[in-house]
């Protein structure tokens, strides 16, 4: 058997074999979810003047499903998180980003995060828990702003909204095909060499 009849009865067999298995090329994809804050409403003690608050407020973060979620305690919770990569956030005319929030990150349906700016006379601070599943609280938003002497409790309620992601392969994959297309053209130099 000539070496491309083995080479191309070997691409066929791998091919087959893929296919029986429905094995698909490993992937990863970063995902980003935009929120949206809703039915927000604000209280001040003290007597402060109304805040302005466009409704609804909007915005959204990002992560990397191939990177190792964070288990939120207790385990018992069954409950694992992704890092964010990025985020985004107005809020009271603040541009909250990744460097001002903590927490333990998301997936593509819950969130569980808080963020905070200080600046002089005042403190924005807010935190996102959106976990809509069977025996978790209700998902809420939940801030205090601090003007000056005023002090105000905003809620609201989040809904978060997944964006259409496109899969990219794997560094692994890509090198694995990478290698494979480079060993078929050395064996068919090689047999190349031969016949002369």
């Amino acid at each position: 058997m000539k070496l491309n009849q083995k080479l191309a009865v070997t691409t066929a067999g791998v091919a087959l074999g893929l296919t029986a298995m429905k094995a698909n090329p490993a992937s990863a994809a970063v995902i980003t979810v935009d929120f949206t804050i809703t039915d927000v409403t604000q209280n001040a003690a003290y007597g402060g003047p109304p805040l302005t608050i466009e409704q609804p407020l909007s915005g959204f973060y990002s992560f990397d499903d191939a990177s190792t979620p964070v288990i939120v305690p207790p385990a018992s919770l069954n409950l694992s998180l992704f890092p964010l990569t990025d985020f985004n956030f107005n809020f009271l005319g603040r541009q909250f980003s990744l460097a001002d929030i903590s927490g333990y990150g998301g997936t593509a349906t819950d969130l569980l995060i808080s963020g905070s700016q200080t600046e002089s006379d005042s403190l924005t601070r807010f935190s996102i828990f959106a976990i809509p599943r069977p025996g978790f609280a209700e998902p809420r938003f939940d801030a205090t702003a601090i003007r000056g002497p005023f002090v105000y409790s905003i809620t609201g309620k989040p809904q978060l909204s997944q964006r259409t992601t496109t899969p990219v392969p794997e560094p692994t994959t890509i090198s694995g095909w990478l290698l494979a297309g480079l060993f078929s053209i050395a064996l068919k130099k090689k047999a190349a060499f031969k016949k002369q």
